[in-house]
């Protein structure tokens, strides 16, 4: 009854004038004393929910107090900002701020809008050397705390590991998601989170909108794949919480906040929301049974803020309002039934999934449904849906003046953004010093992401015995497959083993003459390693790999996606996965090809035969290793 109770009163909020409010709502002309009155109550119904503290609690209530109206609407978006530094004169990023944001540089969307966070992309702020985006880190930080409220910012970026990461080396990557489940080890799922929050944070990064805690229910999903951990909701559920302990470790000086994601769960969503409609076939027992329980995991784990995603549930809620915007999702099922209390960020809201919603829409709803902070991306290489600060701020503005939105509702999401600020530590330490980069690519840190990727390799046909390879130092093998930087990496950790290789990389989707060029030289190589990256999206990957088995070369075939492309070549006599693509993860798959190190992995999925057939070809935890 709790939930129900919440969910209408939340629905209501967004278009209903003053049905929650007018108590919440401070007149024109309120007092300073009503102001702080107000204030209190917001805090006060935060903090049973997130368990503050006292000297926190005063924090709060004293500063929503003393902020005004526009600066609290403000804290509620999470925006991303052009330029590699606060006020970068170049040309191209002042023209992308002018464009979307009416401002010139980074520093005047703060002033303007005073938002709550920002998020870093490489396409919109360049994200080069570790000290450049330390500097800019620490720009944007003084930006913030020079304006009227003088609060430090959230700086998020989607750091995951595997196929998602912002930054590159010289900071660690890690394998990834799937290779950890491969591992089925909670105490590397840790370790990979405490060095991700360590590198994070010495470049001024304070959350990381990680780690996927989605349960792989489609293996044909094309949102998570191997960003997931796996499809059994045990295994995701203890690795997702031992991640968000090591990301959050120390996190007020040197770790960082996690964001578990995608709420209610993307895996049987077989299409990313970013770049279409999500529609998930699930009835609620199959949702609270698959998806539900990584997420509850996450909040017995003490996760910072949770991610709402935008999937359409016709059996549950119909096939119209996304998860994101709908308060049965939000403030019924994640807030009344799960008792999460912290905040809630949604998905990116230039999703293809809310093209059919306005920027006004977009926002109001959103913050009907319970969301706390609203993603609104600007991006220039989609331009496909609805994310626009310059209309949703004095939208939600309007709405609050109205009285459409109480002043109460506003100030609780505001509370927990502020509660999130304080238990991140940079309300006392806003400024990250120069000496955090040495802890940046560390040999140590390093040792990590190389030992995560060797446990992880899993074999799955040797049945010719060709693992571990027996070539002579200087045989000439053929290195064909997909992307131009996997086969590359995978030619050199081979020729570092005395081997010929000829790169040719095919692609994605290999055309019919990229396809001839690999057959005719296998015929001239002893051996050839064909790797493939989600091949049940482009089987152009395999009649690939079947042209060049049929030319009687022996052929070893590598998995750097999910390992269900194995269920579609049934000819392939020999074929691993690593499950990734990241140099440690390539490394280790030529490791095992030459016998130098053995296959550890366990499959954290289930393979069957291809749709429709739900024949298991390959159970859970499948691995044999080799002599």
């Amino acid at each position: 009854m709790r939930a129900r109770t919440r969910l209408r009163h939340a629905a209501l909020a967004a278009t209903v004038v003053g049905v929650l409010g007018v108590a919440g709502a401070p007149a024109r002309g309120a007092t300073t004393s009503g102001m702080a009155a107000a204030a209190a109550r917001a805090t006060a119904t935060v903090a049973r929910g997130m368990r503050l503290g006292s000297a926190e609690r005063v924090w709060i209530g004293r500063t929503l107090a003393r902020m005004t109206l526009s600066e609290r609407v403000g804290q509620l978006f999470e925006i991303n900002g052009y330029g590699d530094s606060v006020n970068d004169p170049t040309p191209a990023m002042v023209a992308l701020n002018r464009r979307y944001y009416g401002v010139s540089t980074i520093a005047q969307l703060i002033r303007r809008y005073h938002p709550g966070g920002i998020i870093y992309f490489d396409w919109s702020n360049g994200l080069g050397s570790p000290q450049r985006v330390r500097t800019l880190s620490n720009g944007i930080q003084r930006a913030a705390l020079a304006e009227g409220a003088r609060l430090p910012m959230v700086i998020s970026a989607d750091q995951e590991g595997g196929e998602v990461v912002r930054f590159g080396p010289p900071v660690t990557v890690m394998p990834g998601n799937m290779p950890l489940g491969a591992t089925m080890s909670a105490a590397e799922a840790s370790v990979a989170g405490r060095v991700t929050g360590v590198e994070l944070r010495a470049v001024g990064v304070n959350v990381d909108n990680a780690p996927v805690v989605d349960v792989n229910v489609d293996p044909l999903n094309q949102a998570d794949g191997i960003r997931a951990y796996g499809d059994r909701p045990g295994l995701v559920s203890t690795l997702g919480a031992a991640q968000i302990a090591g990301m959050q470790a120390q996190q007020s000086r040197t770790g960082v906040g996690a964001t578990a994601k995608h709420w209610p769960g993307f895996g049987d969503a077989p299409v990313n929301s970013d770049t279409g409609v999500a529609v998930s076939g699930q009835t609620l027992a199959q949702v609270k049974s698959a998806n539900l329980p990584p997420f509850a995991a996450a909040i017995r784990a003490g996760v910072d803020r949770i991610m709402v995603t935008h999937i359409l549930f016709p059996k549950i809620t119909g096939s119209h309002i996304p998860t994101s915007l709908s308060p049965y999702w939000v403030d019924g099922l994640l807030r009344g039934t799960l008792h999460y209390g912290g905040p809630v960020v949604t998905d990116a809201l230039d999703a293809a999934a809310l093209h059919g919603f306005t920027p006004a829409q977009v926002a109001l709803r959103a913050l009907g449904a319970g969301d706390d902070e609203l993603l609104e991306v600007a991006q220039t290489p989609t331009d496909t849906a609805p994310a626009d600060l310059v209309t949703a701020y004095p939208a939600v503005l309007g709405a609050v003046r109205s009285g459409a939105i109480s002043e109460l509702r506003l100030d609780e999401s505001v509370a927990r953004i502020l509660a999130l600020k304080w238990k991140l530590g940079i309300v006392a330490h806003p400024l990250t010093p120069a000496s955090r980069t040495r802890t940046i690519g560390t040999p140590a840190h390093r040792a990590v992401a190389q030992r995560i990727a060797d446990r992880s390799i899993t074999l799955l046909r040797n049945r010719a015995g060709l693992l571990p390879l027996h070539v002579t130092r200087g045989e000439k093998v053929l290195v064909a497959g997909f992307g131009s930087s996997t086969t590359a990496t995978l030619g050199q950790d081979l020729a570092a083993d005395g081997l010929q290789p000829l790169v040719i990389d095919t692609g994605f989707a290999p055309t019919s003459a990229q396809i001839a060029q690999a057959v005719s030289a296998a015929r001239q190589r002893a051996l050839v390693i064909v790797d493939t990256f989600n091949g049940w999206e482009a089987r152009s990957q395999f009649t690939l790999v079947n042209a060049l088995i049929a030319t009687g070369t022996p052929v070893v075939v590598a998995a750097v996606g999910t390992p269900y492309d194995v269920a579609y070549l049934p000819k392939a006599e020999t074929f691993l996965t690593s499950f990734g693509y990241q140099p440690p993860s390539l490394q280790a798959l030529v490791r095992v090809m030459v016998g130098k190190l053995r296959p550890a992995g366990r499959l954290p999925v289930t393979i069957t035969a291809p749709p429709p057939s739900t024949k298991v070809l390959y159970p859970f935890g499948y691995g044999p290793s080799l002599p």
